[in-house]
C-alpha cells in the first residue's frame, strides 16, 4: 500500500457502498512493519479489505499479529478487477506485468513513466497486447476533463495526473472560457516530511533547471494551452505552493477569474483579508481550512485551495493574472483515482463527478460561507 494509495483506500470503498457496487476490496501486503501492521488494521475496520500476501515468508509474522491471509500474490491478481498501482515510482514494472498476466484493468499514479515501463516489457519479452501498447502512449487521465474520451476509448490501463499536475488541470479548466492561452511560473514542491523536516536546512531550496513534468503532462489533457511551469524542491512540509501567470488573450479581471474557480469542481477560493485577519501563510491556511470542515472520510482528502490574492498585468493584446494555490501531496488527485475507478466499472459522465463529490464531502466555492 503506498502512500497515495492509503487515502485511495477509503475513498474508493466510500464510493462503491454510495454507489452500491458490488465485490470485496483487496490490498497487497508486502513486509510487515509496524505502519504497515496498523494501516492493515484500519483498512479492514473501516473498509473490510482481504489480504493477500506479496511473499509467503513473511505469512507467520502477518498472522502472528492477527492477519487473516486470503491468497497468494498470484491470487490477489487473479481475484481482482481493478488494480491500483500504488508503489513508488519506478517499482510499477512487476504489477503492470502481473496485470496484463491475469487480464486485469490497471491503474497507474502520475509519478510512473509508461515509455520505461513499456521499454522495460520489450526488454522482458512480456507478451504485451496492442491494447495495453496503445494505453501507455494515450493522454494523462483527468476525469473532470477527459472522462468521455476514456470512456469511449475504453482502455485497460490509465494513468492518472500527479497531485501538481491534478492542480494544474483544475485551474485550467476553470480558466479556459476567460481565454486562457498559456501558464508560465513556478511550483514550490514539498521536499520535507512532516518527521524529517527538522533535518532540512531552509536554505536547501532546489530550484528545477527546466520545465518539469507536470506542465507537460497537463498539455495533454489541455492541448490548446501552452505550459512552461518549473518544479523547485523546498523544504517544507506541506503543501505545495503554486506560483502561477496565467496568460490570456482576452482581457479577465480577478474578480472573474474567481468567479470561474468557484464555480469548478474541487477547487475552492481563500479569502486573503478576513475581517482584519490575514490568510497569508500556507499552515494557517489548511489548519483553518481543514479543522473547520467535516468530511464523511477523511479531512486529508481537500480541493484545490487558491488565494483571491490575484495580481492583474496588461501586455500588450494579453492580460496576464499572477496567481497562488496550494495543492496537498497525498490527498488533492484522490478523487481523480476514484473516477478512474468508477471509468473501469462504467459509470457514465454525467453522473460520476457528483457522485464523487458527495461519497467524499468534497466542495467548491469560496471559503468558508459560499461552498456548493
Amino acid at each position: 500500500m503506498g502512500q497515495e494509495s492509503k487515502r485511495a483506500i477509503p475513498a474508493i470503498h466510500q464510493v462503491k457502498e454510495a454507489e452500491g457496487i458490488a465485490g470485496d476490496m483487496n490490498v497487497l501486503l508486502r513486509s510487515p512493519h509496524a505502519r504497515a501492521k496498523s494501516m492493515l488494521t484500519k483498512f479492514t475496520r473501516l473498509c473490510d479489505v482481504r489480504a493477500f500476501l506479496t511473499d509467503e515468508k513473511d505469512r507467520a509474522a502477518w498472522e502472528k499479529v492477527g492477519a487473516g491471509i486470503d491468497g497468494s500474490y498470484d491470487d490477489f491478481f487473479e481475484e481482482s478487477d481493478v488494480i491500483v498501482v500504488g508503489t513508488p515510482e519506478g517499482q510499477e514494472l512487476p504489477y503492470v506485468e502481473a496485470s496484463i498476466a491475469h487480464d486485469c484493468n490497471t491503474m497507474l499514479l502520475g509519478g510512473a513513466h509508461r515509455e520505461e515501463i513499456l521499454s522495460d516489457l520489450v526488454k522482458k519479452k512480456v507478451e504485451t497486447p496492442d491494447k495495453i501498447r496503445e494505453d501507455l502512449a494515450r493522454e494523462f487521465f483527468f476525469g473532470l476533463g477527459n472522462y468521455d474520451r476514456f470512456l469511449k476509448a475504453a482502455p485497460k490501463l490509465i494513468q492518472c495526473t500527479s497531485c501538481n499536475t491534478t492542480g494544474l488541470c483544475r485551474t485550467v479548466l476553470a480558466a479556459k472560457p476567460l481565454g486562457l492561452r498559456a501558464v508560465l511560473g513556478n511550483l514550490d514542491r514539498r521536499s520535507g516530511d512532516p518527521h524529517n523536516i527538522v533535518k532540512l536546512s531552509p536554505n536547501a531550496i532546489q530550484f528545477g533547471s527546466g520545465v518539469g513534468h507536470q506542465g507537460t503532462d497537463a498539455g495533454t489533457v489541455f492541448k490548446d494551452v501552452k505550459f512552461s511551469v518549473r518544479a523547485s524542491k523546498v523544504p517544507t512540509t506541506m503543501p505545495h505552493v503554486h506560483q502561477l501567470n496565467l496568460v490570456f488573450d482576452k482581457k479577465p479581471t480577478p474578480d472573474m477569474l474567481l468567479e470561474q474557480l468557484s464555480k469548478t469542481r474541487r477547487v475552492v477560493a481563500i479569502p486573503y483579508e478576513d475581517i482584519g485577519k490575514k490568510h497569508d501563510w500556507t499552515s494557517e491556511i489548511l489548519e483553518a481550512f481543514v479543522s473547520g470542515f467535516e468530511r464523511p472520510i477523511s479531512p486529508e482528502i481537500f480541493e484545490l485551495l487558491f488565494s483571491d490574492a490575484i495580481t492583474p498585468f496588461e501586455l500588450g493584446d494579453y492580460t496576464i493574472l499572477q496567481t497562488v494555490m496550494f495543492v496537498e501531496q497525498m490527498s488533492l488527485p484522490v478523487p481523480n483515482y476514484v473516477e478512474a475507478y468508477l471509468l473501469f466499472c462504467g459509470f457514465p459522465a454525467d453522473r460520476v463527478h457528483s457522485s464523487v463529490d458527495k461519497a467524499l464531502g468534497v466542495v467548491h466555492g469560496v471559503w468558508p460561507d459560499k461552498l456548493s
